[in-house]
C-alpha cells in the first residue's frame, strides 16, 4: 500500500482477492480504514509505503533477516519479541465496532456490582489451535505436568492445542472440587455478560486473540495467558496492575492465580476498575486513528527510497476510493457488512507549514 499525499493506493490485482478466503474482507477493511485516516488526517499523512498482513501469525522473523539489512515494512496486529513485523491496531477494533459495542456501554456494564459477580472463573473459546514458526521455543506451550501438546503440521509450522488441553485440564478440576472454573466452547454468551462474572480467562487463539481487549472492558478480573505474543498496546499494559498473569509454564497456575484473588478481593477490584480505565483511555477511536497517525510518520521516516511507482513494476495501482468505488470493492463491502465499520471522523488536519 503506498500513500501519496495522503491518499492511500492498492497495488494488489483486485482479481487476486477472490484467492484469499476470508483475507479479502480484512484487506478491503483495511482500504476502508486507511482512506478514512485520509479524510481524517489529509496531507498530514506523508508519503509512505508498506505492506498490510492480515494473518494471524507474524511472518517477519528477525533470525532470518540479513546482517545489516532492514526487515520489509508489514504492519500486522500481532508478533512476537522475534519478529519485526510492525503492530497496528487490530481491524476488529473496526469491523466490531469495539467503541458503540462495548466502551459505550461501560455503565450498563458497571451496572453489575463487584459483590453480586459470580466467582467463578469464566471463559467461552473456539477451538484454535495455537499456531508457531518451528524453531521459536519462546513461543512453545506445555500443558498440565509438562505435558506436549503441540505436533508438527507441516515442515515449518508447528500447532499447539491451548485452549482444548485447558478446557479438558479444568474439566478434571471441577470435578475434584478444587477451583471454581466455567470454561467451554458451550453455551455462548454475549460478551457483555462476561460482566457477570468477577474472573476472566484469556487464552490466545491462533496468535493474539482480539477478545481481550474486550474482557478488559468487562470490570473484572482478568486472567491473561502469557503466551509470548503481543498486540500493540501490549506494552502499556502491566501484569499485576491490569491483569493477573497465567499459564507462564503451564495451565496450573491459574490455581494460585484465583487463591490469590480470592484473598484479596479489594485488590482485585481495583486491577479490574483499571483496566477497564486501560481500555477507555488507550483504545478509543481516537486514540487509534492517533496510533495510525503517528505509526505512518515515523515509518516514512525510517523509509530510504520514494513511495510509488518509481522503478518498480506494480501489477496495478489503484486509488483506496477507485477500489472501493469498483464492482469488486462494493461487493465485498456489501458480503461483509463493512459499511458498519466503526471509522475515524472526517477531520482533515493540514500539515503545518514551518
Amino acid at each position: 500500500v503506498p500513500s501519496r499525499g495522503g491518499e492511500p493506493y492498492v497495488v494488489t490485482p483486485v482479481d487476486a482477492l477472490s484467492n484469499v478466503a476470508h483475507h479479502a474482507a480484512l484487506l478491503t477493511a483495511h482500504v476502508q480504514l486507511l482512506y478514512a485516516l485520509h479524510e481524517r488526517f489529509g496531507t498530514a499523512i506523508p508519503d509512505v509505503e508498506f505492506v498490510v498482513g492480515t494473518a494471524d501469525m507474524p511472518a517477519v522473523r528477525l533470525d532470518r533477516v540479513a546482517n545489516g539489512s532492514l526487515p520489509l515494512p508489514v504492519l500486522r496486529f500481532c508478533k512476537s519479541e522475534v519478529h519485526a513485523d510492525i503492530l497496528v491496531p487490530d481491524i476488529h477494533f473496526q469491523m466490531r465496532s469495539f467503541n458503540h459495542s462495548l466502551l459505550s456501554e461501560v455503565e450498563r456494564i458497571n451496572s453489575v456490582s463487584w459483590d453480586n459477580k459470580t466467582e467463578v472463573l469464566f471463559g467461552r473459546f473456539s477451538q484454535y489451535r495455537r499456531l508457531l514458526q518451528k524453531n521459536i521455543t519462546a513461543l512453545q506451550r506445555r500443558g498440565a505436568g509438562g505435558e506436549d501438546i503441540c505436533k508438527d503440521d507441516n515442515v515449518d509450522l508447528v500447532s499447539c492445542n491451548v485452549r482444548v488441553h485447558f478446557m479438558d485440564w479444568s474439566r478434571g478440576q471441577r470435578k475434584l472440587n478444587k477451583v471454581p472454573v466455567d470454561v467451554a466452547r458451550q453455551p455462548r454468551i454475549k460478551m457483555i455478560d462476561h460482566a457477570r462474572y468477577k474472573y476472566l480467562l484469556h487464552l490466545d487463539g491462533q496468535t493474539c486473540s482480539s477478545r481481550l481487549e474486550q474482557l478488559l472492558v468487562m470490570n473484572s478480573v482478568v486472567f491473561k495467558e502469557e503466551s509470548g505474543y503481543h498486540a500493540f498496546y501490549h506494552h502499556l499494559l502491566k501484569p499485576g496492575e491490569h491483569y493477573v498473569p497465567v499459564w507462564k509454564e503451564g495451565p496450573e497456575d491459574v490455581l494460585e492465580a484465583l487463591k490469590w484473588a480470592r484473598a484479596h478481593d479489594d485488590e482485585a477490584r481495583a486491577m479490574a476498575r483499571r483496566a477497564q480505565r486501560f481500555t477507555q483511555n488507550y483504545l478509543h477511536p481516537d486514540a487509534l486513528a492517533c496510533y495510525w497517525f503517528t505509526l505512518l510518520g515515523r515509518l516514512a521516516q525510517l523509509q530510504r527510497f520514494e513511495p510509488g511507482r518509481g522503478r518498480r513494476a506494480y501489477p496495478v495501482v489503484l486509488m483506496a476510493s477507485e477500489y472501493l468505488g469498483s464492482n469488486a470493492g462494493k461487493a465485498y463491502v456489501q458480503k461483509h457488512g463493512l459499511s458498519r465499520m466503526e471509522l475515524p471522523r472526517a477531520k482533515r488536519v493540514e500539515q503545518r507549514r514551518a
